[in-house]
């Protein structure tokens, strides 16, 4: 579920065009493995499968390179495929795969390895109806000029002054050096719109991944969300005059982990797949726009009493996360004042933070989830 846009650190919003996406039709299941013997992976080689700047990360802050960061072992995903599987993925941190498959017989099969212990299904063959991306237009803010800055953030200016964005960038604190990965459902006309022209022009956009479709898409079409759009200009924008954005000096790494037209329990699989592959690439910090806890499946959906930071296999991820030395940013969700007015998962996890929803007065916004520990105020 793709959170709106909290107004703390992402209340600007860029103009779209209403589009139309058909959904998917996949099953998929999430197999655990037993164990990682037999791997060609050692953590005392840990730059098989982490880049120099994750080592950095890890050194510059005394953590220790450890069995969760080995691979899944080649050899299993190799003995999965020949099945008749499609391995879409492998999850080191957990020592998992999920694949897709419509036979029975090759799930009976992949069950039936010596070095499976279970499967469950994240994903059903039922497609939702098509979805339209709405069309969002830029905050009003009480404030468009400021005399005594480096920037000229236009109307983005209030939501600047929220965070004492000002002063830190007036300070040279704009995020240059630093690596965040955004997560989100797409990020349509990035590679056009003339907010990101500062981006493009510095090479600050240093790839792609999607966790979410089989084969490459194209994760900057017209054809797909522009939410992660909407967050990346939050951050990223560069538009003196109009938008100026948190960390318009910080390189990014943009990738899909979720799915907009259907809600199943495998997004969150490929946000802990994506959250992986962000630490894998030495990201510092961890963007999620994104938040989970009821499903097209109602067999899946979460409970309020599994808030603990322990049950989501997301929320597992993203403590893990800080373990790993990334700040994880992830929004606290929109079902606030709903039956479910508490955070979405993984905005329950441990030694991240989790962002709630003001307007531009600073008062709480309506749709803004709430703690777990919190009671609803109107």
């Amino acid at each position: 579920m793709k959170s709106k846009i909290n107004i703390v650190l992402f209340s600007f919003v860029l103009l779209f065009t209403s589009i139309t996406v058909k959904a998917q039709n996949n099953d998929k299941y999430y197999i655990q493995l037993s164990d990682k013997n037999g791997s060609p992976y050692t953590v005392g080689n840990p730059s098989q499968f982490l880049s120099a700047k994750a080592i950095t990360r890890r050194t510059n802050q005394s953590i220790a390179v450890n069995s969760s960061d080995i691979p899944v072992n080649p050899s299993y995903i190799s003995q999965i495929a020949a099945t008749g599987a499609t391995v879409l993925y492998s999850i080191k941190w957990f020592n998992g795969v999920v694949i897709q498959t419509t036979s029975p017989t090759v799930l009976s099969a992949v069950n039936a390895l010596p070095f499976v212990t279970s499967s469950a299904i994240v994903s059903l063959q039922k497609p939702k109806k098509d979805f339209e991306i709405i069309e969002e237009l830029p905050a009003s803010t009480q404030k468009t000029t400021s005399t005594n800055s480096l920037y000229n953030y236009g109307n983005s200016l209030n939501q600047i002054e929220m965070l004492n964005g000002v002063c830190m960038h007036d300070q040279g604190f704009n995020g240059a050096g630093m690596l965040i990965a955004v997560l989100d459902a797409g990020f349509a006309n990035v590679n056009t719109h003339t907010a990101f022209d500062s981006l493009r022009n510095n090479n600050q956009i240093l790839g792609t991944k999607d966790f979410t479709f089989i084969a490459p898409t194209d994760l900057y079409s017209g054809s797909t969300s522009g939410h992660g759009t909407a967050v990346l200009g939050t951050m990223g924008g560069n538009k003196p005059g109009q938008l100026v954005g948190t960390a318009p000096k910080a390189n990014y790494w943009l990738i899909r982990s979720e799915y907009a037209p259907n809600e199943y329990v495998i997004e969150e699989y490929n946000w802990v797949a994506a959250v992986e592959f962000a630490d894998s690439i030495g990201a510092d910090i961890i963007n999620s726009s994104l938040g989970y806890n009821t499903f097209d499946n109602s067999t899946q959906d979460h409970t309020m009493a599994e808030l603990d930071g322990k049950t989501s296999i997301a929320s597992k991820a993203a403590t893990m996360c800080a373990r790993k030395g990334m700040i994880v940013v992830n929004s606290a969700g929109n079902t606030g004042g709903s039956g479910w007015p508490k955070v979405t998962f993984p905005g329950d996890a441990d030694s991240i933070i989790t962002v709630g929803a003001v307007d531009a007065s600073l008062s709480l916004a309506n749709f803004s989830s709430i703690g777990p520990k919190c009671r609803w105020k109107n």
